[in-house]
């Protein structure tokens, strides 16, 4: 046998040394059978992804891919990546390289050596050899070379003999510490089974026994390593990192799900992502938003992110790895939170050199990063199609006109400023954006009016923005800009839209802003719908004189806020304004109003500080790598303890002309109102009263003298409405 495997590589060996033109150049684009891709993606983008790449990683005179560190050595994993990117890239000089590199450290004529270089280490990594074995296979069909097939099926049944054990993925011929769960290249078996037979099947079958027995029934994240028998995560003597937990290896795993989905229509490939996406878009919104690693906590067996220095970055290993897992899953909002995965691996690329990468010299992404950044774009933009057979497989063009966009929406704006109209009795709104010129747009334009008239009469206020990409921060950077502000390159982008409140904040004593705690407001009831990753945050003075004064991470930006949840409608959501440290308990538990993570606790305002000085609310985008969002909020509500309104003239100084002026809220109003269709029916009120009916817009319906302690009102449209009697007041929604 070892003989006939080493006559099966030589064969491979006296290939033309010539590189040719292969059958797939790139770009393939190419619709997979199964699940979404991006058909607006940017091909030329990717051209230059690679060239980066390859530039800072490739080393054509030993055929190496510098990894896992520095320029002294090379893994299997990174030649096996090297290969099949070259394939897909056509490539060929590069890839007879590298598979050079790989036969002449080979195992017996199978797999490499995980190591070679410095620190070299002997045995083989089963995930480099699954690879290279497929990446052979493809690479016969790109450049019509039956010596590379040869070599693939050979390769093929030597992984079965030596990397699988009794259906079971071992990490490597050598040892066998535990599950991987990141080594159940479930596509790549499938074609070993088409392409050689033998029981691969069941090796899949099992590894989707293993993945299962592995997953968290809350996240569905599995660690880097797996107990063979309890299933639970463990360290092992391959380990990467130094906690257990979704790290780097398995950051992989979605991705692997995906890929075996988008080629075979997996169906346990696409359950396993969807318990990873369930999970994944409520709590991250968009690939920015995923951590680079989430620990698991022994003691209550849970995942949570991993927020030290050396984890709280936006990754492509992470973004991408995580967020490929919306590829398998139907509907528009898996659709939109995987443009934004394609807009991460847009914005980070390789560092251009590999000697001081990530040492604040060079910037850009590490071997690892950088290497799945090229796989992640060329699966999820239908680059990475199934050579061997293509069947299902529909050539596209990509079209720009899909991606995403901001838009306009329904209704007439109004004029900026303009005091006879407003949403729920606050007038004063404005739309802003940064104007950097960094790729920040938004309808309507900064410094205008965000309030529109709807054709049925109401007012609402809206906006659809898209921002730039967050810079990369550098201590050098930071260091420029306090010191030459002209030249600083570190500029925030950002869009939305705000209501303040009384123009003239500061009071002869003082004090400045909205005094919540005096008005006995609670609680602030938002009506709105949202798409994107929206931020409603509090504005106050404090962070106002913070900005003014330069305090570090303490100035604007640094408002408490909470993420709008996405919804296709209008929904009402009350957020709870009690002090919790640097802001409010919103709605409780991890949905509280907050600063970010970046703001210096240290420097930052108490939540009871700025409950006495609030100048307002804003609605803005954030995303760190640059995104779009909507807001449309139809009412805001200042609610007591009690959650009835309190007068908006008291947050704002002015009422809304043309309606009749608003007084303090009764705990329990002494008459009552039903709905009957689309009437009110007032009910126990004192006759010779006067009385007012006003939607959620400000704006009057009736008014006038209660003749007698009862009446009856029609109202134009379903929706909520105030009824005040003499100065007691009840709400009622007509549905």
């Amino acid at each position: 046998m070892k003989n006939l495997v080493k006559v099966m590589f030589g064969l491979a060996a006296v290939a033309a040394v010539t590189a040719s033109a292969g059958k797939y150049p790139f770009p393939q684009n190419m619709k997979h059978p199964h699940g979404t891709i991006i058909e607006y993606a940017d091909t030329d983008m990717i051209k230059q992804h690679y060239q980066t790449w390859k530039a800072a990683w490739y080393d054509a005179s030993q055929g190496w891919v510098y990894a896992p560190e520095g320029i002294c050595s090379t893994v299997s994993e990174a030649i096996a990546y090297g290969m099949l990117i070259s394939v897909y890239m056509d490539d060929e000089a590069v890839f007879k390289k590298l598979y050079n590199t790989w036969k002449g450290n080979s195992v017996n004529g199978g797999g490499m050596n995980w190591r070679i270089g410095c620190s070299g280490g002997s045995g083989t990594a089963s995930d480099a050899d699954f690879d290279a074995a497929l990446a052979l296979v493809m690479a016969s069909k790109q450049w019509s070379d039956d010596s590379y097939l040869t070599a693939g099926k050979s390769l093929i049944s030597w992984i079965a003999s030596n990397d699988i054990n009794g259906g079971k993925i071992k990490p490597g011929n050598q040892w066998n510490d535990g599950f991987n769960p990141s080594y159940a290249t479930t596509a790549n078996f499938q074609l070993f089974q088409d392409v050689a037979g033998g029981s691969w099947s069941s090796v899949i079958s099992q590894a989707y026994t293993d993945l299962n027995a592995c997953q968290d029934s809350k996240t569905g994240l599995v660690p880097d390593w797996c107990d063979w028998n309890s299933h639970k995560p463990i360290l092992t003597s391959a380990a990467v990192a130094n906690d257990k937990g979704f790290y780097d290896d398995a950051a992989r795993t979605p991705w692997r799900m995906a890929w075996a989905y988008y080629w075979y229509g997996d169906t346990k490939a696409q359950a396993f992502n969807k318990k990873v996406v369930n999970w994944l878009i409520p709590n991250t919104r968009t690939a920015s938003g995923v951590n680079s690693g989430y620990k698991y906590i022994d003691s209550k067996g849970t995942y949570e992110a991993d927020e030290s220095d050396i984890r709280n970055f936006v990754s492509s290993t992470f973004s991408g790895g995580l967020g490929l897992a919306a590829s398998s899953i139907d509907g528009e909002q898996a659709e939109t939170y995987l443009g934004t995965v394609y807009k991460v691996l847009k914005e980070k690329s390789s560092c251009t050199t590999a000697q001081g990468c990530g040492e604040g010299s060079v910037e850009g992404e590490k071997y690892y990063p950088a290497t799945l950044n090229m796989l992640y774009l060329l699966l999820v933009t239908g680059n990475m199609p199934n050579l061997y057979n293509l069947t299902g497989f529909e050539k596209f063009t990509p079209d720009p006109s899909k991606a995403p966009s901001i838009k306009e929406g329904a209704g007439e704006q109004q004029a900026f400023g303009d005091t006879t109209i407003g949403v729920t009795g606050l007038w004063n709104w404005g739309a802003y954006h940064d104007k950097l010129g960094i790729g920040t747009k938004m309808i309507p334009d900064s410094g205008s009016s965000p309030l529109y008239k709807l054709d049925d009469g109401s007012i609402i206020a809206r906006a659809s923005m898209n921002i730039g990409p967050e810079p990369e921060w550098t201590q050098a950077k930071a260091d420029v800009c306090k010191n030459s502000p002209a030249q600083c390159e570190l500029k925030y982008p950002s869009a939305g839209i705000a209501v303040s409140f009384k123009k003239d904040e500061c009071k002869e004593d003082g004090s400045c802003g909205i005094d919540f705690k005096a008005l006995g407001i609670k609680y602030v009831r938002v009506t709105a719908k949202a798409t994107g990753p929206i931020r409603m945050a509090v504005l106050n003075t404090i962070t106002d004189e913070n900005e003014k004064k330069k305090v570090p991470n303490a100035g604007a930006g640094s408002e408490p806020g909470i993420y709008v949840d996405n919804t296709s409608d209008y929904e009402a959501v009350t957020y709870d304004m009690t002090p919790y440290d640097y802001g409010f308990e919103g709605l409780g538990g991890d949905k509280k109003i907050d600063i970010l993570s970046w703001v210096d606790g240290n420097a930052a305002p108490l939540g009871d500080e700025i409950l006495s000085c609030i100048k307002g609310f804003k609605w803005e985008v954030k995303d760190a790598k640059g995104g779009i969002g909507e807001i449309s909020i139809k009412a805001i509500e200042f609610l007591d303890g009690s959650k009835a309104a309190i007068d908006p003239v008291k947050l704002t100084g002015i009422e809304i002309k043309e309606r009749v002026g608003l007084y303090k809220v009764s705990m329990i109003p002494n008459f009552s109102v039903r709905t009957n269709g689309m009437q009110l029916e007032i009910n126990g009120a004192k006759a010779g009263s006067v009385f007012a009916v006003y939607n959620m817009q400000g704006k009057a319906i009736a008014g006038g003298m209660l003749m007698s302690s009862n009446m009856t009102v029609s109202v134009p449209n379903a929706g909520s409405y105030i009824v005040r009697v003499g100065s007691e007041m009840n709400r009622v929604n007509v549905k």
